[in-house]
C-alpha cells in the first residue's frame, strides 16, 4: 500500500521485505540508501516514484519503515511503502489504452473483494528511480 492505493509486485521480482529504522536511512547526494547486510542498497519512496501526493498511511515519526527489496535484470533496489499486505495469486489484465502509458504500471487485477489492484513493473520503477536521482 502506498498513498492509500493497493499495488502488487510480481513475486519473481520480490527478494525480501523488511522494516528499517529511520535512523538507518542514509542520504547519498540525491538518493537514499540502507546498509543491508554489508551491501549499500538504494531505496526510494514508492509514492514519490509514482508522483502520488502525500496521503494517509504515512508511518508516524520514528516508526520503522516497510521496505520491499526488488530485483530485475541484475539490479536491486528498495521501495519504501506505507504497509505490506499479503501474498496473493492474481491474473494480470492489460491496461486500457488510455492508461497504458502510466509510468511504472504494467497491468491490473481484480481482487477477491472486487477492488482493483495495479501491478507494478519493477524494471520501469528502477528506471524511474535512476531518473529521479539525476
Amino acid at each position: 500500500r502506498a498513498s492509500g492505493q493497493v499495488f502488487a509486485i510480481p513475486g519473481t521480482s520480490v527478494e525480501e521485505t523488511l522494516l528499517v529504522a529511520p535512523a538507518d536511512l542514509a542520504h547519498l547526494t540525491r538518493r537514499k540508501a540502507i546498509n543491508l547486510r554489508g551491501e549499500v542498497l538504494g531505496v526510494t519512496q514508492l509514492r514519490e516514484l509514482l508522483a502520488f501526493r502525500e496521503e494517509g498511511g504515512k508511518a508516524p515519526e520514528g516508526e520503522e519503515l516497510p521496505v520491499v527489496v526488488i530485483s530485475t535484470g541484475g539490479r536491486r533496489m528498495g521501495l519504501i511503502v506505507d504497509a505490506f499486505l499479503r501474498r496473493q495469486e492474481m491474473v494480470i489484465k492489460p491496461l486500457a489504452p488510455c492508461l497504458a502509458s502510466l509510468p511504472g504500471i504494467s497491468g491490473a487485477s481484480v481482487m477477491g473483494d472486487g477492488g482493483i489492484v495495479l501491478i507494478l513493473d519493477p524494471a520501469e520503477l528502477m528506471t524511474l528511480a535512476v531518473q529521479e536521482a539525476m
